[in-house]
């Protein structure tokens, strides 16, 4: 039986066709915009605004490229990345480390998500804060087994959007106060290409560059979830006719919708943070690291809610680290669950064994999530050192997609000239992040892993 169906059309299609990067926006309206990109306002305060933007808005090319592919071809990324000739294997090898790091990201998440129930309800004392991780690692368990992918899909969409509209609307509240109000001249600065003159700051804007927008992790899953959806059986099997191409086409054209709808909305949110730290946080000369992260992090509400800001933070914070601690975690359920073929660790098995093992790791990583923030109880250290990992591998990816755009993927389906434009563009700038990155692997990534840890 065909599962075959063709594209929508029209614009009103399109929108209810919509849902992978809704999903990806709710992993990424978090860690990265709430903690490691209000941190690098507040390092820096205005003088990253650019490299904030840039971070995301240039992935998002390399991100529809490799994901072209995978629809297209109805094959998940790691596989797509294991076949690549000579160099594949190492990716997806540093992929894999990268993804056991990002476990550490997740404590430092269901970390900050206890941090700010422990504000408000201190159970047990100095242990509040585990106490409620603790929680909401048995409540996350719960709900990865209980939903799919519409579940997932709507629970997420709606606490994102809730914080996300909240943030801006502080942001532009916030110019009513002229103490705190961001001027043209601060904007200006931003947007002028110049680096702050801490080094300190610099590794924590490339740390955020690594984990804000669609970073390296989403770049991977986000295929992931839109085989999920359906766009590649939609799409068929590759076949050599028009009827094939006429769906590829349509279904890319959706899935283009889609990531870009979701970049708007990530990048108005991690704007609104970035903005918020610098004008709030750098001013005051607050840095938010160690078990008083949620503590600084509400004091960005303070100009405008006063006393109830650090209600609306929490609010806030379980809203957006909750749905990337959610989502993160059945998306890595899913990905562990591919690379074990792939990488040859388990045999190739049914849907009903495939549905089991993402069952089984739904329930292990929260745990070893939640296990870790129990053993190095530091967020913000664990984030930033899962965002300088991805980093690194973003130049990779890059050259995947390359990879992908002129060897591997139908002539008719290829984007054109300006398309390949900015995809080069992309990965120029992976390349120049990535290494910077290494370059200050030595003292300076030492001595910057050390001050954010003290």
């Amino acid at each position: 039986m065909s599962t075959t169906q063709e594209p929508p059309h029209t614009a009103k299609g399109i929108i209810r066709s919509l849902g992978p990067g809704l999903i990806l926006a709710a992993s990424i309206v978090g860690s990265g915009e709430l903690v490691a990109t209000t941190r690098t306002g507040a390092e820096a305060g205005f003088s990253l605004l650019w490299l904030i933007l840039l971070g995301c808005v240039i992935k998002v090319i390399t991100q529809i490229e490799i994901c072209r592919h995978c629809i297209t071809h109805g094959e998940t990324t790691v596989t797509a990345l294991f076949r690549i000739p000579r160099i594949g294997k190492f990716i997806a090898w540093f992929w894999l480390i990268t993804f056991l790091t990002g476990l550490g990201q997740l404590g430092g998440i269901v970390g900050g998500v206890g941090q700010a129930l422990a504000i408000f309800l201190p159970v047990l004392g100095e242990h509040s804060a585990l106490f409620w991780a603790g929680v909401i690692t048995v409540g996350t368990v719960a709900m990865l087994l209980r939903g799919g992918f519409t579940f997932i899909e709507v629970f997420c969409t709606v606490l994102v959007a809730s914080f996300t509209f909240l943030t801006i609307g502080n942001l532009f509240a916030l110019q009513t106060q002229p103490e705190w109000a961001i001027a043209s001249e601060d904007l200006r600065k931003g947007l002028s290409f110049g680096f702050p003159e801490s080094p300190g700051a610099l590794m924590t804007a490339l740390a955020a560059f690594g984990i804000i927008g669609i970073g390296a992790a989403e770049l991977v899953a986000y295929p992931y979830w839109c085989l999920e959806k359906g766009y590649g059986k939609w799409i068929g099997p590759r076949e050599d006719g028009p009827a094939w191409r006429k769906r590829a086409k349509g279904w890319i054209r959706v899935l283009q919708w889609d990531a870009w709808s979701s970049m708007v909305i990530y990048t108005l949110s991690t704007v609104a943070f970035f903005l918020l730290g610098a004008a709030v946080l750098h001013r005051m000369q607050l840095v938010p690291e160690g078990s008083e992260m949620i503590e600084t992090l509400a004091e960005i509400y303070g100009p405008v809610f006063g006393s109830t800001g650090r209600f609306v933070l929490l609010i806030g914070a379980f809203a957006v680290l909750f749905s990337t601690f959610f989502v993160s975690n059945a998306t890595k359920a899913r990905l562990m669950t591919d690379a074990l073929h792939v990488f040859r660790f388990r045999p190739m098995e049914s849907e009903d064994q495939r549905s089991g093992r993402v069952r089984f790791f739904s329930v292990l990583f929260p745990i070893l999530c939640f296990g870790i923030y129990a053993i190095y109880p530091k967020p913000v250290l664990l984030i930033l050192l899962s965002g300088l990992m991805q980093a690194v591998l973003l130049p990779m990816l890059g050259v995947a997609a390359l990879y992908f755009r002129f060897r591997t993927v139908d002539p008719s389906l290829r984007s054109g000239r300006l398309g390949d434009f900015f995809l080069i563009l992309s990965v120029l700038a992976f390349l120049v992040v990535g290494a910077t990155i290494a370059w200050n692997k030595g003292g300076d990534l030492v001595g910057f892993l050390l001050r954010i840890s003290g």
